[in-house]
């Protein structure tokens, strides 16, 4: 387990997501406080252990439609270059043999994350779908592959998973529409969005926006690869594998971090 994140820091950010939704616009963090029934004191620790520095308008950050202010990223590019941070296979790849995996605290909440040898293949969230969920929706991923939990094996990569400043090994295992998709998604900035219909366009078929949705559903790197930077055409945060709630924090964890 990581020692720098808390999961119970995100029980009460999913507190706060949950009373914003049916509170009024002009809510102050001494509401939110005394709604979940916490001290003010103990909010103001959790949100700035969770996000840094808060401000009095952190709450407009966690409402529903937030994302409609993000502004969007239109320039998507799509590299066919892997670099040395970024190793792409199909699922027939002999490194599938071991795929090594442990659970981790992140700043939303419990997680599993994987890896070959090439570097991380799998992060996912269990907030909301639970942990084994998680587990299973990987290994059903994978079937062939041989799971292995082991803290020892995945101690190079646990500090990088949510550090800006050092790129992460990853192992991308898809085909080679996804693996487009996803390496379009790796173009969006932090604190910025883009559109389903805008990463397709990126992506090389503009009118492939459906597929682009389930490739999107179907990365296995969330978070590192930012799946939940893509919305509707609308600004409305259509879906996301792990968990709505997830997105909506990610969204303004990003969003206060790239505003500070």
């Amino acid at each position: 387990m990581s020692a720098k994140f808390n999961r119970h820091d995100f029980n009460i950010i999913q507190g706060v997501i949950d009373f914003l939704d049916t509170a009024g616009p002009d809510v102050t963090l001494i509401d939110v406080a005394h709604r979940i029934e916490i001290s003010r004191d103990k909010l103001m620790f959790a949100l700035e252990n969770w996000v840094g520095t808060v401000s009095d308008d952190f709450p407009q950050y966690l409402r529903y439609g937030f994302s409609h202010q993000l502004p969007l990223t239109t320039d998507v590019s799509v590299s066919d270059f892997s670099g040395p941070n970024i190793h792409v296979t199909d699922a027939h790849d002999a490194a599938l043999d071991k795929i090594f995996y442990n659970d981790i605290d992140t700043p939303f909440g419990p997680a599993l994350f994987f890896a070959t040898r090439h570097g991380i293949c799998g992060l996912g969230f269990g907030a909301e779908i639970g942990m084994d969920e998680t587990k299973h929706d990987f290994i059903a991923r994978w079937p062939n592959a041989k799971f292995i939990q082991s803290v020892e094996n995945l101690a190079q990569y646990e500090s990088l998973l949510f550090d800006d400043d050092h790129a992460v090994p990853m192992h991308l295992i898809g085909s080679p529409f996804y693996v487009k998709v996803w390496k379009a998604l790796l173009e969006i900035p932090m604190g910025h969005a883009s559109t389903y219909s805008d990463v397709a366009l990126r992506a090389g078929n503009a009118r492939a926006v459906r597929a682009v949705g389930t490739a999107i559903g179907k990365n296995p790197i969330s978070w590192l690869i930012p799946c939940h930077r893509a919305l509707r055409k609308d600004g409305s945060l259509g879906g996301y594998h792990w968990g709505l709630s997830i997105k909506r924090a990610m969204l303004a964890y990003e969003a206060f971090k790239a505003r500070t």
